[in-house]
């Protein structure tokens, strides 16, 4: 005996059946690299490093012109003036006391951090020997700046060793002066070849 098919199963034999979707893809489907959960994708630019801020720049225009003003000050009223010649050589040493402290404090690779020479650095191409020479030099003059203050301040019968420190660190600041502005010209030159080729 034939069972009579009735509205309810019609219904339900519809709703059974597979529908087909509304945007099938078209050509062969894409895969995808699977991506670990806890990695998220890179940003445009992040590998590039930091720009410095406007506060660590503003710091090192005042520290600079602190340190380079005392020096200037105490080169010029060695004789004569002997409270200000005093006073500039007190500045000098706590500016580069202040950037000591400032330089240990931050992080390592911060742009405030104190530049100590690496000679691995000397391997990583031309930038890291740039590195490196500015690093040296700069430090040989805070070096020699702080001497010159320290023998003026504790060693006042002999003013012969004074002053010959002096004139080093003098000679030292106009080398760190010209190899900045040389530095500044082959990170130009370097850049123009590397875009050519």
């Amino acid at each position: 005996m034939s069972k009579r098919s009735t509205p309810f199963d019609a219904e339900t034999a519809t709703a059974r059946s597979p529908r087909p979707p509304k945007n099938p893809p078209k050509g062969p489907a894409k895969r995808h690299a699977s991506r670990p959960a806890n990695v998220s994708p890179a940003k445009p630019g992040a590998a590039r490093g930091r720009k410095p801020s406007a506060a660590a720049l503003g710091f090192l225009m005042i520290w600079h012109g602190a340190l380079s003003g005392g020096f200037f000050v105490a080169m010029m009223t060695g004789e004569g003036a002997y409270n200000a010649h005093v006073f500039a050589g007190i500045v000098v040493i706590f500016a580069i006391g202040f950037r000591l402290l400032v330089g240990t404090a931050v992080p390592k690779g911060h742009v405030l951090s104190f530049p100590l020479p690496n000679l691995r650095t000397m391997i990583q191409g031309s930038h890291g020997f740039r590195r490196f020479l500015n690093h040296t030099v700069g430090l040989a003059m805070l070096v020699f700046c702080a001497l010159a203050a320290l023998t003026g301040w504790y060693v006042k019968g002999n003013t012969a060793a004074h002053g010959a420190i002096a004139y080093l660190a003098l000679a030292l600041i106009g080398g760190h002066v010209v190899l900045v502005i040389l530095m500044q010209g082959w990170k130009k030159v370097e850049a123009k070849f590397q875009a050519r080729s």
